[in-house]
C-alpha cells in the first residue's frame, strides 16, 4: 500500500449517501455501501490538458493523494470490488465532453489503491462507470464541485 501524503486541507468530507444520485441509479445502489469523497478541486484534469510530463504528474499526484486521504478519513473498508463515479458541476453552460473528465477518474482510482480499498484498479476489482457533469448551478453544501461516489459491487 502506497502512503499518502497528509494534508488537513483535503480531508474534509462528507456523509456518504446516495442523494447526489439519479433515480434511475439510486434503485442500483440502494442496497449497497455508497461512500461520497468529496474533492477539494474546483476544476478536473482533462484529456487536452496541454501540460509538461512534470507538470501533469504533480497535478496528477494531487488527485490521487486527495482520494487516497479522503478513502482513509471516510474508512472506506477494503472491498472485493466497486464502481467508482465521478461528478463535477461546471460555473458555466459551456459544452463539455464528458470522456475528458476520465484523467480526473483514474487518479482517483489510482488514490484508493494507495489507501486500500481495493487490490488493483484492473477490471477484477473495478467497474468503469462514466464521469458525469451535472448541469451548471451552484456548488454543493459543502462549496465543492467535484465529488467520486464509490459504491460496493457484487464480487
Amino acid at each position: 500500500m502506497r502512503a499518502c501524503a497528509r494534508d488537513s486541507a483535503t480531508a474534509t468530507a462528507v456523509d456518504a449517501g446516495v442523494a447526489d444520485l439519479h433515480p434511475a441509479e439510486i434503485s442500483k445502489t440502494a442496497l449497497a455501501r455508497t461512500w461520497t469523497l468529496e474533492l477539494p478541486f474546483t476544476k478536473p484534469l482533462s484529456l487536452n490538458d496541454r501540460m509538461t510530463y512534470w507538470a501533469k504528474a504533480a497535478q496528477t499526484k494531487l488527485w490521487r493523494d486527495a482520494a487516497c486521504i479522503l478513502a482513509r478519513h471516510q474508512r472506506v473498508p477494503a472491498l472485493p470490488r466497486i464502481t467508482a463515479q465521478l461528478f463535477y458541476v461546471p460555473r458555466d453552460d459551456r459544452r463539455r465532453d464528458p470522456l475528458n473528465l476520465v484523467a480526473s477518474l483514474k487518479a482517483c482510482e489510482d488514490g484508493l489503491v494507495d489507501a486500500g480499498v481495493i487490490v488493483d484498479d484492473s477490471q477484477r476489482y473495478h467497474e468503469s462507470v462514466m464521469p458525469r457533469i451535472v448541469p451548471k448551478g451552484p456548488a454543493r453544501k459543502s462549496g465543492n464541485r467535484l465529488w467520486l461516489v464509490i459504491t460496493e459491487a457484487q464480487p
